[in-house]
């Protein structure tokens, strides 16, 4: 159980019973899976995670190997929700070309481009 603490309830409060949740997570994936494996909707539950891929590598050229980046994200996203799946497809090749551009940058720089590394949240003051 991902925390005996939480009720069935709460969790598929949180989680839903019936749509795809695709969870980023800062460790292995597996460790998600085994807490949540009994749960509701545990089939829809998609977990991204390190998977011990990438070597001296930018940390967006890791989060790209390890599918965590904003990029494989949304492209998860639009991969999983339906109605999204034939209006997104400009979305997703755009995604994609954002990630090659990424992967260009790194090999030709050594590190990320500012606008990767320097990157805020629009209403983030600081």
């Amino acid at each position: 159980m991902l925390n005996p603490k939480v009720s069935d309830a709460d969790f598929d409060s949180l989680f839903t019973v019936d749509k795809p949740i695709i969870f980023n997570f800062h460790g292995y994936p597996w460790l998600i899976h085994r807490l949540a494996y009994r749960r509701t909707n545990h089939c829809n539950l998609h977990v991204r995670g390190y998977k011990e891929k990438g070597n001296i590598n930018t940390p967006m050229e890791l989060a790209i190997n390890n599918q965590t980046d904003r990029f494989s994200l949304a492209i998860d996203t639009i991969d999983r929700i339906p109605r999204l799946q034939r209006i997104g497809a400009h979305a997703k090749e755009e995604f994609r070309d954002r990630q090659i551009a990424c992967r260009r940058h790194a090999y030709e720089y050594g590190i990320d481009s500012l606008e990767i590394s320097g990157w805020k949240w629009p209403y983030d003051k600081n």
